[in-house]
This record gives structure tokens, sequence and C-alpha cells, in this order.
């Protein structure tokens, strides 16, 4: 059996599968874990993203001072509490066409399991 690059199987359920894929950084907290769920009730199939992202902030080719750091973090954090909501955003690399083709795979496979429940 040929090992698949990058994806690993974690999870399968009668109405779920979950995956996860490794970023190329070798860094573990980059991992995403995809998890696809079909709802008997709705007929929805659910895809969903599990994925730690940091909170940093980045000018000027550096790392802004630490108190203009904590106070960006305190206006996020108080829009989050008022608004309900914040905008975050976290790069994931994939550079092999091999990873990319089994992250494409893992999604095929889990819709199909999901499907034919």
């Amino acid at each position: 059996m040929k090992p698949v690059l990058g994806v690993m199987k974690t999870g399968e359920f009668d109405d779920a599968v979950l995956y996860r894929v490794a970023c190329d950084c070798a860094g573990h907290e980059h991992d995403v874990t995809i998890e696809i769920e079909k709802d008997d009730d709705t007929g929805y199939v659910f895809l969903t993203f599990h994925k730690n992202i940091l909170w940093c902030w980045w000018v000027n080719n550096g790392v802004i001072g630490w108190l203009e750091n904590k106070w960006r973090r305190f206006k996020a954090a108080m829009k989050l509490m008022f608004t309900g909501w914040i905008e975050l955003e976290e790069s994931f690399l994939l550079k092999d066409p091999e990873h990319i083709q089994n992250f494409i795979d893992a999604l095929r496979e889990g819709l199909e399991k999901v499907k034919s429940k």
C-alpha cells in the first residue's frame, strides 16, 4: 500500500469522516482538521475546517512594539465583545502536487462516504 503524503484519516463514523492535513511548513500547530458530515434531518453536507490561528501583527517587515501589539489585541477583543465578530486569516502551505491531490482525494472520499450513508 502506497503511503499518503500529508493527509491522514483520523476518524470515521456513520455520518462523518475526519482528516488531518499537514502544513508543508512542518509545524504541527498549523495543520488543518477537516470534518465532513451529513445531517439526516436537513440533508446538508457540512464541510468544517478546524485550524489554530495565530494573532500577530506585522508592520514594516518586523514585529510592532509590545505596547502597540497589546493595544491592537485589546481593540480587537472589544470589537468581538460588542459586535460578536472579528475577521482573521491564516495561511496553509501545500507545496507538493501529490500533497494537494491527496487533499482533494480526502475531500472526495469523505463526500462519497457521507453521501452513501
